[in-house]
């Protein structure tokens, strides 16, 4: 259970944090949240899940996460394990994570998986999730290839797409306070799905 010095400081984080504004993930048009106001009512569900999983703790033991209370949301499912040197690798990928990467992520690094660029915006919001022991929920525009390369991100295939996405990144730890797991899920949205974020396009 947090002592009140703890309680105050999330307080203030909290505080802190709606006053500022989306961090801009250059090069590309994609935003971090760390007030984590998602907007797909998938992720929230999965937001929610692991904010009931907590129990006496601040942050959840991966024990506590059972994929089975989330079955349909599997296929967008990734999580990343916290290496000893501070970089990432993929623990596992669902199917439909699986092909928008356009490779089986499983075992390799970020920047392996999503190109050098990619792998550095994604670098940057897991250590912000270590750092802080918070969810953090990242939204914006993603490019790819298709058909599917590899990286899907960078490495060039027959025709560019667009797409919108929203994704939710969630700490787990062992002891309630160092990260060792983040769990992720990611909505990618094409057509007429695409959302309207109107903190990022002013309406």
């Amino acid at each position: 259970m947090a002592t009140p010095v703890q309680k105050a400081t999330n307080d203030a984080a909290r505080k802190a944090a709606r006053r500022s504004p989306l961090l801009k993930l250059a090069p590309f048009e994609a935003y971090a949240d760390p007030v984590c106001a998602l907007k797909d009512s998938r992720l929230q569900v999965l937001h929610e899940y692991w904010r009931a999983r907590r129990g006496d703790v601040p942050i959840p033991p991966r024990a506590a996460i059972h994929p089975r209370d989330f079955t349909r949301l599997l296929p967008r499912i990734f999580m990343v394990d916290v290496l000893p040197d501070g970089g990432f690798a993929f623990r596992l990928a669902g199917t439909a994570i699986v092909d928008l990467f356009g490779c089986e992520p499983t075992g390799k690094t970020l920047t392996e998986a999503l190109g050098p660029r990619a792998g550095k915006l994604a670098t940057a919001v897991f250590t912000a999730v270590v750092e802080y022991g918070r969810p953090m929920r990242t939204l914006g525009q993603m490019d790819w290839w298709t058909p599917p390369t590899t990286p899907a991100f960078e490495t060039p295939g027959h025709e560019l797409s667009h797409m919108s996405f929203e994704a939710v990144h969630l700490p787990l730890s062992p002891n309630g306070a160092e990260v060792d797991i983040i769990l992720c899920a990611l909505m990618p949205y094409s057509g007429d799905e695409q959302p309207r974020f109107p903190e990022i396009s002013g309406g």
